[in-house]
């Protein structure tokens, strides 16, 4: 972990919010191309999406999943150029990605509000967590990141069809998925693929 990538990044135990539900623990593996992410150095993103229950408070996870920077890397790839520059564009001009700077403020400020609308968490009814990890750690910086539902509806609507259809196809390829995650990522596609 002291590469050069890494010099000046911190690195934190994994929160509780980013374990997987099977088993409430960190992830082991990739969820599109089960490639193991603690023994190796392997670079990945978790997203995790939540609904609340309006009759009891109760965060339940409606889908997460972890995928390593190689699958990552093969999405980003199928982007058409009109979508991925439509996606920097609305980053640039929405987000609002405060670095955190020291332990304090990781325990204080994790994940409060939407990064894009500045919505608190205890405001919102659905939200998604973004978080990039390196084996069995958090990496702290621009990651981790609270989505309100709104910003993933927008950037849906942001990538063409040509990139739609082949994020499909490329769903399609992947053996590892559960069938009722592939069916959920073709109506509501995850905000980081």
């Amino acid at each position: 972990m002291k590469d050069q990538s890494f010099q000046n990044t911190r690195f934190v135990e994994i929160p509780k919010e980013f374990y997987s539900d099977s088993n409430n623990s960190i992830f082991k593996t990739c969820t599109f191309c089960n490639k193991e992410l603690n023994k190796l150095k392997v670079t990945y993103l978790i997203e995790k999406s939540f609904k609340i229950n309006p009759n009891n408070g109760k965060k339940n996870t409606v889908y997460e999943y972890a995928i390593c920077m190689t699958c990552n890397l093969k999405k980003m790839k199928a982007l058409s150029e009109e979508s991925l520059q439509n996606i920097q564009n609305y980053i640039a001009d929405n987000f609002v990605l405060e670095e955190l700077q020291d332990e304090f403020d990781i325990d204080r400020k994790l994940l409060e509000k939407c990064a894009a609308t500045g919505i608190k968490r205890e405001d919102l009814e659905e939200y998604n967590v973004v978080g990039q990890f390196i084996s069995d750690k958090m990496i702290v910086g621009k990651f981790p990141i609270l989505l309100s539902p709104s910003i993933g509806d927008e950037i849906q609507e942001l990538l063409s069809q040509k990139t739609k259809d082949e994020f499909d196809d490329f769903m399609d390829t992947i053996n590892n998925v559960p069938p009722e995650l592939k069916e959920l990522f073709k109506s509501k596609r995850p905000v980081l693929i």
